[in-house]
This record gives structure tokens, sequence and C-alpha cells, in this order.
């Protein structure tokens, strides 16, 4: 009986080792839009499917690598539309100023306006983070900050105005995850 025990407990992580190589479980799907139109029509071009050492996909100054066994695929800054990692979609956007923002953002609300964060760097030695907001009327117009300024030039209603200047900031959460922006923009805009 003991030795049928240890049998049992040596076999188990063996076979749990062999169905995990064998099966190739895909992690997470990655794919690559060079356009909106290919976006919309989901046609990407270029993905892989993130499933251990073997598959990789990572983002350096804003180069995307896919990375497939030796096989290396770059991308270079401001070649791509977009891309989509998992339910997460990332849209490029370069200011093509100085200091200004560029990169990839991520969507986080489409319930109305389309609203990005984007994650930045700064202080003393790149040591501290904080998120930028931007916004666009769609998913193929420009992106641009999340600003009341902003806002009232591309919007230029009074009522909707004085509604966002209540928020205490543009990028309140509610409990749906969407964001409060977007009720008062559908209140207004959306009929």
């Amino acid at each position: 009986m003991l030795s049928r025990i240890l049998f049992v407990l040596l076999l188990n992580p063996l076979l749990l080792f062999s169905q995990t190589k064998a099966g190739g479980n895909c992690i997470e799907s990655i794919k690559l839009y060079t356009s909106f139109k290919n976006y919309e029509n989901n046609q990407a071009n270029d993905s892989i499917c993130l499933s251990g050492k073997s598959k990789k996909f990572s983002i350096f100054y804003n180069k995307l690598v896919l990375k497939d066994g030796q096989n290396k695929r770059k991308y270079a800054h401001g070649s791509l539309w977009g891309y989509q990692k998992g339910n997460d979609l990332f849209r490029y956007f370069d200011k093509t100023t100085t200091f200004g923002t560029y990169g990839y953002h991520k969507i986080i609300d489409t319930a109305g306006l389309i609203i990005y964060s984007k994650k930045e760097s700064g202080g003393y030695r790149m040591s501290s983070t904080y998120k930028l907001y931007f916004y666009s009327k769609d998913l193929n117009s420009p992106l641009k900050k999340l600003t009341i300024k902003n806002l009232e030039a591309d919007f230029p209603n009074p009522e909707f105005i004085a509604e966002l200047k209540k928020l205490k900031k543009l990028s309140v959460t509610q409990a749906d995850s969407n964001l409060k922006i977007n009720d008062i923009y559908n209140k207004f805009y959306k009929h």
C-alpha cells in the first residue's frame, strides 16, 4: 500500500508537467493591427498566442516585439494603429512634440467618448508612476488629453461643460466601471 502511494505521488508531478507541456495552452492572445480598418474588420496583421517561455510579447521604447522560439518580429515606433492583448485594446498615439506623450494608450471606456489611459514615469530617477487620460470621439479620430479646455473646444455646449466642471476629476469611475464623464456625455449627445 505504501509503495502504491509513493508511486502515485511520484507520478503526479510528471503527469502534470507532461499535460502542460503537450497541451501548449494559450495563456493570452496578442493581435497587431496596422490600421483601424484592419481592426474594424478583425484582420490582424500579425498575432501570437503566448504559451510559455518560447512565445513572448514585449514593448521596449514603444517598439513591439513578438518572439516565437528563435523567430523575432519587430514593429517600429508608430508602424501600428494598435494592438489587442486578450480583451484589452491599445491604440498608438504620438503628439509629435518634444515632451508630448506617445506610445500605446489603453482603452478603458467606450460607453460614449472613447477614453484612454497611459502610465507614465517621472520624478527623481523615474521612480514614480502616474496615469494620463485621453479621449477621442471614436476609435479612429485623434486623441486629445482629457481636460475641460479640450472638451470645451470639441463640445461647445455650456450645460455639458457645467456638468463636467462639477466632477472632482474627469476620470472618476462608477460602480459599473464606466466613467462618470460618459454618463454626462450620453445625456447631452446620445439620443
